[in-house]
């Protein structure tokens, strides 16, 4: 071989080793990303093993307690927590969060029960008769249901300091339509030929409760029995209960107003948004006292209802993503090695004929310096 094409080969020789350590150092520094990224999976994998849920106490299994996970629609529903415990959801601002259902009915009712129930399709009244029913019915039934409406009115009247002394018991109440559909009218009576308004003339919760209740039996007996036999009223014991969730309801929106989330199909978003907003503290929970005739606040962490318990769903997913992973972890740092290992024999090889090509070099150098000396 020729100085030249020596002194070339050495030099490509030596670029090559060059591209070849340089290659080697790229794979070392991948490995030790790999290692971290190990490091890293296992920590979030033990981590995840930690995975708890929301669960609320629903029922029962002979002696055996039964829990769900924790959902908008299991926290607010209608006797869906064992014991028939009644929640709402509020914000921080102490709106109650509702669904477009109940915030609908309740712009509809205006600010009247009555009429939130009736767009519901209930009524407080517990009379199941009306004045121009005909069969199943005796005329002392219809005296009675007159004379419950008179109790009624008779009740709201005392506690706004009304009367009409004795010629209260002749007074001829009815209802008078200011239009269609439920409730489009209001209570009155008429008193010497003249027709008036019984309108509310109270000022607190109870005189309120009064007012509504003698209104309901009124449009129920006198009102247009279409509508009154359509709704389904207290007089049965099924309604009742539902009439009386409802009810509460509608006086704790009334505290502070509602508001609800743009959900078309009124789930509420999901379980796992619910869950995450009441963990932040961005929802809250309050339960209705049956001592106390008023909703109090409670939590998560404090209500007897509620249980955070290991997530086995979540846990069985993280497991096997984990395993997933793992496996594409230790596939990569196979190639790594094996790619390595050929770097190594590459570079073992060129070194060889690198120390080849310069030990020629060398012999030529030497053999030239001898002949011109």
């Amino acid at each position: 071989m020729g100085m030249s094409a020596s002194q070339a080969r050495l030099l490509s020789i030596t670029a090559r080793l060059t591209d070849n350590e340089n290659s080697g150092q790229d794979i070392s520094y991948a490995k030790i990303q790999l290692a971290d990224k190990m490091d890293q999976l296992n920590t979030d994998y033990l981590a995840a093993l930690d995975a708890t849920k929301l669960t609320v106490l629903t029922g029962f299994n002979d002696s055996e307690e039964v829990y769900t996970d924790i959902s908008y629609s299991l926290m607010t529903g209608y006797n869906t927590v064992a014991a028939g415990k009644q929640y709402v959801v509020t914000n921080k601002d102490g709106k109650v969060l509702v669904t477009n259902e109940i915030a609908n009915a309740y712009e509809s009712g205006n600010g009247d029960l009555n009429k939130f129930l009736a767009s519901l399709g209930y009524s407080m009244a517990d009379i199941d008769i009306t004045k121009n029913t005909t069969g199943g019915y005796t005329d002392e039934d219809k005296v009675l249901a007159r004379q419950k409406v008179h109790d009624a009115w008779d009740v709201y009247l005392t506690s706004v300091g009304l009367e009409f002394t004795d010629e209260e018991h002749g007074l001829e109440f009815g209802y008078t339509s200011l239009g269609t559909g439920y409730f489009n009218g209001y209570a009155t009576y008429t008193l010497n030929g003249v027709t008036v308004p019984l309108n509310y003339e109270g000022s607190t919760p109870e005189q309120r409760q009064n007012y509504d209740y003698a209104v309901a039996l009124t449009e129920a007996y006198y009102g247009d029995s279409n509508s009154a036999t359509d709704l389904k009223t207290a007089a049965k014991p099924e309604n009742d209960a539902y009439i009386q969730y409802l009810t509460n309801i509608f006086q704790r929106i009334q505290q502070t107003g509602y508001y609800t989330e743009d959900d078309p199909n009124m789930t509420i978003k999901d379980n796992t948004w619910f869950e995450e907003q009441l963990r932040k503290g961005e929802l809250q929970l309050e339960y209705y006292s049956s001592t106390e005739k008023k909703f109090v606040s409670t939590s998560i962490s404090e209500d007897t209802n509620i249980q955070e318990v290991e997530d086995e769903r979540e846990i069985a997913i993280v497991e096997q993503k984990y395993k997933n992973d793992l496996q594409k972890v230790e596939q990569l740092d196979n190639k790594y090695d094996l790619e390595l290992q050929k770097l190594d024999s590459e570079h073992n090889a060129l070194q060889t004929e690198y120390d080849s090509v310069k030990n020629v070099i060398e012999k030529n150098v030497e053999k030239t310096f001898n002949v011109f000396s």
